[in-house]
């Protein structure tokens, strides 16, 4: 008997803030992973522009999440140890990267506060997305206006920077919320078995 590999529909990004958010974390760590796969192999100024590249994401996140997100999750969420927890996250992230500022990119200790780095944004955005973002999503925030607000944001930074700016198409942000409905989902799914 033949056994055919299950269906995976593509998963689609809504452009709402938690979506944006979720983005800023896959470019993390991507770069991340990138930095780890070429370890031993990869010139010091090419990893110190990786590792640059990596902390001017996390800032950038940092700075949106802390102005924008936070507050109004704050509010809608009523857990202030989830936030405060998040919070001190950014603060130790921010004092590694203040570190590595400081320390040449081919010295031992680099790496190893790099790894530090990596290690705790991980358990940052594990935690995020498994316990602060499905509070999000049950709450009362309108997450495509705060998305709206929190790109523009970012945006305004990444220029300041010298940055490219992410852009979005207007239409990705509909006046109205379009659902597929499970029952043409599923219709849907039955015609690409047959594919």
């Amino acid at each position: 008997m033949i056994k055919h590999p299950q269906l995976v529909l593509p998963m689609v990004v809504y452009p709402d803030v938690i979506g944006l958010l979720t983005i800023d974390h896959r470019k993390v760590q991507a770069i991340f992973a990138e930095i780890q796969a070429k370890r031993g192999h990869i010139r010091a100024h090419e990893k110190f522009e990786l590792v640059r590249k990596a902390c001017a994401e996390l800032l950038i996140h940092f700075a949106v999440e802390e102005g924008i997100f936070y507050p109004a999750t704050r509010d809608a969420i009523d857990n202030n140890g989830v936030m405060d927890e998040a919070l001190d996250e950014h603060e130790s992230a921010k004092s590694i990267i203040i570190m590595l500022g400081n320390i040449p990119p081919d010295e031992p200790m680099f790496d190893a506060k790099v790894r530090a780095l990596a290690e705790q944004i991980e358990h940052h955005i594990q935690e995020e997305e498994s316990v602060m973002f499905p509070k999000v999503l049950v709450s009362d925030i309108d997450l495509v206006v705060l998305g709206k607000e929190l790109l523009g944001a970012k945006n305004d930074m990444r220029a300041r920077f010298g940055m490219p700016i992410e852009e979005i198409a207007d239409e990705q942000f509909p006046e109205e919320d379009v659902y597929l409905s499970l029952s043409h989902a599923r219709h849907i799914a039955s015609r690409m078995r047959h594919i």
